[in-house]
């Protein structure tokens, strides 16, 4: 069976072992292509089963990419996607990816991040990472 076969079909367990034969950004990508192309929330699903046997920072954050970047057209999707990368960023507070990251919710239109706290992360990533870019831009675009 393969990976996507058995997440259509609900076999999470055959899933996880599928899985384990991945990288992070592997099972991130095949998840949102996934998710993208057949509309089917079961990958969040599988995440989810994932993040009740272990909860870690990178399985909250595929959570959040899945649904601001390939299943944002469902009502609450940001919203849940936000949760997810308040809970990654919580999980892994020195992984300045997961504050950049949160810094994309400041940019859509429902604007789950204030421009207060964006600044805020923006200035604790810059202290960290000088010459971020995305940080860069947050902080002059809160500022004006």
């Amino acid at each position: 069976m393969k990976f996507n076969d058995a997440i259509l079909l609900g076999d999470f367990v055959k899933a996880k072992e599928l899985a384990s034969q991945m990288d992070m950004d592997s099972l991130r990508e095949t998840l949102f292509l996934l998710a993208y192309e057949n509309h089917n929330i079961a990958t969040y699903g599988f995440i989810s089963y994932l993040l009740l046997e272990e909860e870690t920072s990178e399985f909250h954050y595929i959570a959040s990419y899945l649904f601001s970047m390939a299943l944002n057209h469902l009502e609450g999707a940001y919203q849940t996607a936000f949760y997810h990368a308040k809970k990654a960023t919580d999980l892994s507070p020195n992984d300045m990816s997961y504050k950049e990251y949160m810094l994309f919710l400041n940019t859509i239109p429902d604007k789950l991040l204030e421009d207060e706290e964006a600044s805020e992360i923006a200035n604790v990533i810059l202290n960290n990472e000088p010459n971020n870019k995305v940080a860069v831009s947050v902080i002059s675009e809160t500022t004006n």
